[in-house]
């Protein structure tokens, strides 16, 4: 994945040269506007001199510039080209602009509003920023509905999120573990709604001012701030087709040193589901000699869910140099699922009954968690790029759920007794916490050093209990085999420095990250449960972790860049992998966690490039993943019973490598379209023999048309496909789905009408092979994917643009009269066109 550099002088120092410096914002709030184009052309005959790109904060440099008159350009998508004439001189060497403040394309005239839309894909030295906020394939959803539409990320049935084929991803909201987020392990993205979402921060190769937990990488999701004075906010409702429903409501003021937020959601979703498996099982048995048994299972499901969440807090201005966040984030979900399980097992070649039986399942959770988060900011007025920041999240998560099973027409052979009545209940309570500090200092002009420490804790207690019965007169008696309850500890402390710098074209950032982990888990119920292994009753892990990180970015061209990078990082088992208690929802496919796991340890590099010119650009990364220790869930037989156990392993190693591009290009004024792909090569190498030995060549592609036929109407299309990619026992099949997505606005574009329809032909299905010693199996599963929504949004407070009095300075060549600018003092205002 190609991470976008800073743009970089492009001449040398002279005794005749001199340098621009400046800050480009939002003229409407303010805002910084990062990885805009600034160039400098000779004022007599136009012709490019050089040119920079802004950074996160807006601000840009442009060194070596020969004395003379000239005309500074500034292009970005979504703002009026801007343009302003500037003068180098022995006298005026350093021209400091100041703060320069970009027009939106969207203007008030006469009642006429004219938008212009933001870049979709932003890139930065260290991440790739999707913006989401005006995606119409995720109107009425979640965070699945929005991180399904990022580039190289996937989520399948479970909610599961891979990245470049890797699950190993972590998940942050604002920078932050959280409830939703499962502090950045087990995620459950249905707690986000898609309406909050602002942008998707990609991180593919993490320097080590990040966390090293992850070897597919980060995902950070960013949600969206109100900047603009006085009260503003918004509401949204949308019905969907089968009885799905949500609404929001977001409100924000902003009056003077104090910022006031808050919103809330909820949503009513019910699904159907349906799974099947098909599975050959070459058995033993000392009574019948080995027979070749056919496993057929039919499940029908329906799953009901309930969310309600919300975020309220304050931000408070301190000093100018000195701000102070304070938040909470509740959440609160239910549901109630219902499924019939139907088996049959026959003879092969024969056909011959051996059993089945109709399993009748029903499960009702609930779970809620609080995020506590702190955030302080402090910079330093007389020294640019200094930076203190400090962040503390407190988030404990409880959750309850209760499974109650039905056997009827039992008639299953050679199975260990099945009562007729079975439960099985969870109470998991997980508190988690971390205190991070983060200091940035500059090193002359261009360098900076950055230090931090971080201190983390998870707590778990998970209780599992199962009961069974005879009969509906009969109460159901505990089974104490079958019962356990694990509680796992985990501290993390760490350390990171890393070091950046400039020299001519190229650009470098150098690190070391240190994390020290502490664990410890105790099962308290050591019985060996029917099918399962003996585990010990404690065990402790206490290892320590280097994770260096290179970055090196050099400058072609103003429209050229070219980029390499390296990092280690790991894959700590979390605590649902480590747990050994045994799931028998399935009486012929138990599932089951496995405390002897190991970390995973991960080498990545990444070799990219980028060209661009106006609103297009073409963006090309060749990367190279290999992984230690390797976890997978591997699947066993039983020859005697037929009843398979899957459990997390570590397995040898695994390779991965491929590459990937993106095109951006406007067709037409009416017509945008982005177009995203990639080719990779998984090869997994099993220590426990070539049997487990596996590799295959995967392509993913995505394609998003945007269309806008009239001013007030926009339509688009999206298209996504995966190939068939592997796994140590097999495969999972190629998926293709596409959605269709329309919004008009109306009250003077205060208020919106959208429609969507997602999975159009309804081809999302998931397809899963197994194969092992004695056995393969196909497995299928299917969730309602094929939704069409209806909605309506409407804002109110102040429209872009009304930012109060400003003072202007005049216009430009060529302009037309200007909106307010900003002081004098700052050195700029708005430029013309």
């Amino acid at each position: 994945m190609l991470v976008i550099l800073l743009l970089l002088p492009l001449s040398v120092w002279a005794q005749t040269t001199g340098s621009v410096t400046g800050t480009l914002l939002d003229g409407s709030n303010g805002q910084p506007v990062p990885f805009a184009n600034v160039v400098l052309l000779r004022a007599q005959d136009s012709t490019l001199v050089t040119g920079a790109q802004t950074a996160d904060n807006g601000a840009f440099k442009i060194e070596g510039v020969p004395f003379g008159n000239y005309s500074l350009r500034v292009t970005q998508l979504g703002y009026r080209p801007a343009r302003r004439p500037i003068t180098l001189s022995a006298e005026q060497a350093s021209l400091a602009l100041g703060q320069l403040r970009l027009r939106s394309t969207t203007q008030q005239l006469k009642g006429v509003t004219v938008t212009g839309e933001r870049a979709i894909v932003q890139d930065n030295l260290d991440k790739k920023v999707i913006n989401v906020s005006k995606d119409l394939s995720t109107v009425g959803g979640t965070a699945v509905d929005v991180l399904q539409n990022v580039p190289s990320v996937n989520v399948d049935q479970n909610g599961s999120v891979s990245l470049r084929g890797s699950q190993n991803v972590t998940i942050y909201i604002d920078g932050k573990p959280t409830g939703a987020a499962g502090g950045g392990r087990a995620v459950n993205l249905d707690q986000i709604p898609a309406s909050q979402i602002e942008s998707v921060e990609i991180v593919t190769n993490p320097s080590a001012r990040y966390d090293a937990e992850g070897s597919g990488g980060i995902l950070n999701i960013v949600l969206k701030k109100e900047q603009r004075n006085g009260l503003n906010g918004s509401v949204t409702l949308n019905a969907g087709t089968r009885d799905k429903y949500n609404g929001s409501v977001a409100l924000n003021l902003r009056q003077g040193k104090f910022n006031f937020f808050g919103n809330y959601d909820a949503r009513y979703d019910n699904r159907f589901t349906r799974r099947n498996l098909d599975q050959v099982s070459l058995l033993r048995g000392r009574l019948e000699g080995d027979s070749t048994i056919l496993l057929t299972q039919r499940g029908r499901g329906d799953r009901t869910g309930i969310s309600h969440s919300g975020r309220f807090g304050f931000d408070y201005t301190i000093t100018p140099q000195q701000t102070i966040t304070l938040s909470v984030q509740p959440r609160l979900n239910t549901s109630e699922s219902f499924e019939t399980l139907n088996a049959n097992r026959t003879y092969a070649p024969t056909g011959a009954d051996r059993g089945s039986f109709i399993r009748r399942n029903e499960s009702d959770g609930r779970s809620r968690s609080t995020d506590f988060t702190l955030d302080y900011r402090r910079t330093w007025a007389g020294q640019k790029r200094r930076e203190l920041t400090a962040m503390a999240v407190f988030t404990p998560i409880r959750s309850e759920n209760t499974t109650d099973s039905r056997l009827d027409s039992l008639q299953v052979r050679r199975l260990p007794a099945q009562p007729q009545l079975q439960q099985q209940s969870s109470d998991n309570r997980l508190d988690q916490g971390s205190v991070q500090i983060d200091y940035v200092h500059p090193l002359g002009e261009k360098g900076r050093l950055d230090a931090g420490l971080k201190s983390t804790m998870r707590r778990t207690d998970a209780d599992f209990q199962f009961l069974l019965g005879l009969s509906d007169v009969l109460p159901l008696t505990f089974d104490p085999s079958r019962s356990n309850r694990f509680k796992y500890d985990e501290y993390i402390q760490a350390a990171y420095l890393t070091y950046q710098n400039v020299r001519g074209k190229l650009n470098y950032q150098a690190g070391l990250r240190a994390e020290q982990t502490n664990a410890e888990g105790r099962q308290y119920n050591t019985a060996p449960a029917p099918g399962g292994q003996p585990f010990p009753a404690q065990f402790r892990r206490s290892y320590l972790g280097l994770f260096p990180s290179l970055t090196l970015a050099y400058d072609v061209s103003p429209s050229q860049r070219v980029q390499a990078s390296y990092s280690r990082r790991l894959n700590r088992p979390d605590v649902n992998s480590l747990n050994p208690f045994i799931d028998y929802s399935d009486p012929l496919n138990y599932q089951q966690g496995n405390p002897y796991l190991l970390p995973e340890y991960i080498n990545a590099s990444e070799l990219g490039y980028q060209w661009f010119k106006g609103r297009t650009s073409l963006t090309g990364t060749a990367f190279y993943r290999y992984s230690t220790g390797v976890v997978q869930r591997l699947r066993e037989l039983d020859a005697e019973t037929g009843i398979t156990t899957t459990r997390p392993q570590n397995i040898s190693n695994s390779r991965s490598y491929g590459v990937e591009a993106s095109l951006a290009q406007p067709l037409a004024k009416w017509w945008r379209v982005s177009l995203n792909g990639s080719a990779f090569r998984n090869v997994i190498a099993a220590s426990t023999g070539t049997e487990l030995d596996n590799k295959n060549f995967a392509y993913t592609g995505r394609l998003n048309s945007v269309f806008t036929p009239i001013k007030s109407l926009d339509l688009q299309v999206s298209a996504f496909y995966r190939s068939r990619t592997v796994t140590t026992q097999g495969s999972f099949g190629q998926i293709f789905s596409t959605e269709l997505g329309a919004k008009y606005s109306v009250l003077k574009d205060r208020g919106a009408i959208t429609l969507r329809v997602s999975d159009l032909f309804n081809t999302q299905e998931f397809n899963i092979k197994f194969r092992g010693p004695n056995f393969s199996s196909e497995n299928q599963f299917k969730r309602e994917t094929r939704v069409g929504f209806i909605g309506f949004t409407y804002r109110f407070g102040q429209a872009p643009g009304e930012g109060g009095p400003q003072r202007g300075r005049g216009r430009g060549r060529g302009e037309q009269q200007q909106q307010p600018q900003q002081d004098d003092n700052l050195g700029g205002g708005d430029f013309g066109g």
